[in-house]
């Protein structure tokens, strides 16, 4: 537990300067990665005509986005929503909104793949000022998440079939959630980089925790600095050991220090958009504890698929990377 102990302290030594420089970024994630195409078609005013907390913005191949309100039947009706689809909802982080990337590239791979009810979260007027607030925030937009996925499944909509992806805060404010329904279990929550100032040492019910979904998968790509190291899920992968990315500025160039942040907190939903379009992207290696994975000293094969649930057996996988898009080793 000596590494972990370690990025512990290197963690909370560096969350002044973290605040700091995501105030300065305006939590902009999308720096020296892969250029934007189309990406903001049809998503402009749509979270800036309406003085409401969350917003719910629905995205299928077969109709322009739309709003769907909670308690609201007919909002949901002229959606397009197909309860015959799988349903994805996308919860963004600090900062940021569904106009972003974390949204974006994910939604894109999802549109490009099958057919989907791709829904964006958009909580962004609840943390867009400094961090300790938005982590209020994130208790409120997770308590309001409930109330929708509580409503859809009233619709007929099966809890079972939810599929929640969060992105640092967004992680959380799934975790939330899903502990807040109770009437039964959300078939997966995706945890990408989960955030870990604010997080350490609260009660299990206030971020996201393995008992949140009938499956929690986590994608560890920042643990040196922003996210989470200890397992979180009930499987756990450490893209290139988790601590940071090959390809995004050192930390310790204190010229870089923001796109450092930037760069290696957003790999993991970058790598998440890969494993939709590529099913077969990230081969992983089992670990027998998080001092492997951390450094890299798994050795034992397996057919585990980073983002793929149906090739999933519980446990830590570390996964090697490229360091410029498309990310994966694999040609497949």
């Amino acid at each position: 537990m000596c590494a972990l102990a370690t990025l512990t302290g290197l963690a909370l030594a560096a969350t002044s300067v973290i605040l700091l420089v995501f105030a300065t970024t305006n939590g902009n994630l999308n720096k020296k990665e892969p250029p934007r195409t189309n990406q903001k078609k049809n998503l402009t005013n749509l979270s800036d005509t309406t003085d409401d907390n969350v917003q719910f913005i629905l995205f299928t191949r077969q109709h322009p986005p739309h709003r769907i309100k909670i308690n609201d039947m007919i909002s949901l009706k002229k959606s397009g929503f197909n309860t015959s689809n799988p349903t994805k909802i996308i919860i963004h982080g600090f900062q940021s909104s569904i106009k972003e990337d974390v949204f974006v590239a994910n939604k894109n791979a999802y549109m490009e793949s099958g057919d989907y009810n791709v829904i964006g979260m958009d909580w962004s007027s609840l943390c867009e000022f400094e961090y300790l607030s938005a982590v209020g925030g994130a208790r409120r937009a997770g308590k309001i998440l409930a109330e929708f996925l509580n409503w859809l499944s009233g619709t007929g909509v099966a809890l079972n079939e939810l599929h929640l992806v969060g992105h640092s805060l967004g992680a959380h404010v799934a975790g939330i959630a899903g502990h807040q329904i109770k009437t039964g279990l959300i078939g997966r929550i995706t945890g990408l980089d989960p955030a870990a100032p604010g997080f350490r040492e609260v009660d299990p019910e206030l971020k996201l925790d393995v008992k949140d979904a009938k499956l929690v998968d986590i994608i560890h790509t920042y643990i040196r600095v922003l996210s989470i190291a200890q397992p979180m899920g009930h499987i756990d992968f450490y893209p290139n050991g988790g601590r940071w990315q090959p390809g995004c500025p050192d930390i310790y160039d204190i010229w870089q220090v923001g796109e450092s942040l930037v760069c290696n907190h957003a790999r993991a939903y970058y790598f998440f958009a890969e494993s939709i379009r590529n099913k077969h992207a990230f081969k992983s290696k089992r670990c027998n504890s998080v001092e492997e994975a951390l450094y890299g000293r798994c050795h034992e094969e397996t057919e585990v698929y980073m983002g793929q649930a149906e090739t999933y057996k519980s446990g830590l996988y570390y996964i090697r990377t490229r360091a410029q898009p498309p990310y994966s080793l694999s040609n497949n």
